[in-house]
């Protein structure tokens, strides 16, 4: 990070989310993530936003390396009932956002369905898929997409560990489906209903939306953002 040149103007915590909550249109998915800010800091200020995909201890503390005060995770670390218990994984957490003062907030479902931001528009428009639509629905959510390549193959698109989808992508009628991983039983379904899956990655495959939606928050509100890529990853190319 040194040497690099940050945008000068500051904001505010709510502004960013606020600016988020809207773009991902938050209000609309019933998702298991809580969705949002999930660890707050002493102060409002921000200067500098981290993005990353997990918010984990690690993405944590190279956020505050960076110099950032809030970071935005697709995935968070309260889900469903929220934290009943600050220990072991989610006290890392916790403890390495207060020692830092670094807010933290996540969105799961909305970043991955988003037709601007989303991990799988994303992937599509990667992939360079044409005529792309919504598809496969996740606990009453359509967060994928399916769209067709330049040889006019249709292409099924879920990101993350979406191999449960590959049965679906099959009744759509696709040649191929796209996901990030998926469990040995999905793997024997894909074989079994003679639907090609690709694997890419549960982590590299939603790089994607995270990066788009860093590039959202900075155009928008004029404040710096930085994305913040796994040590030892490559990430996406993009």
């Amino acid at each position: 990070m040194r040497g690099r040149k940050w945008k000068t103007k500051r904001v505010t915590v709510g502004e960013v989310l606020a600016w988020i909550d809207s773009a991902l249109d938050v209000k609309s998915f019933d998702d298991v993530s809580n969705n949002g800010l999930q660890i707050a800091r002493e102060g409002d200020e921000v200067s500098l936003v981290a993005f990353a995909v997990d918010g984990s201890a690690e993405s944590v503390k190279a956020a505050a390396a960076a110099g950032a005060q809030l970071l935005v995770v697709h995935h968070g670390i309260s889900w469903g009932g929220g934290i009943r218990r600050i220990t072991d994984s989610e006290y890392a957490v916790v403890k390495a956002a207060m020692d830092a003062n670094v807010a933290l907030a996540a969105y799961h479902l909305p970043l991955d369905a988003n037709k601007k931001y989303g991990n799988n528009w994303e992937l599509a428009r990667y992939l360079g898929l044409k005529r792309v639509s919504p598809a496969f629905t996740y606990h009453g959510n359509v967060i994928g997409v399916v769209g067709y390549n330049a040889h006019g193959k249709k292409i099924g698109v879920c990101s993350g560990g979406a191999g449960e989808e590959v049965v679906e992508a099959k009744r759509l009628g696709c040649d191929l489906y796209v996901t990030g991983e998926a469990s040995w039983g999905d793997r024997i379904a894909a074989e079994n209903v003679r639907m090609p899956m690709v694997c890419a990655g549960h982590y590299e495959t939603e790089t994607f939306g995270v990066k788009a939606l860093a590039r959202g928050v900075s155009a928008a509100l004029g404040v710096s953002t930085v994305f913040l890529d796994r040590p030892g990853s490559d990430g996406a190319k993009k």
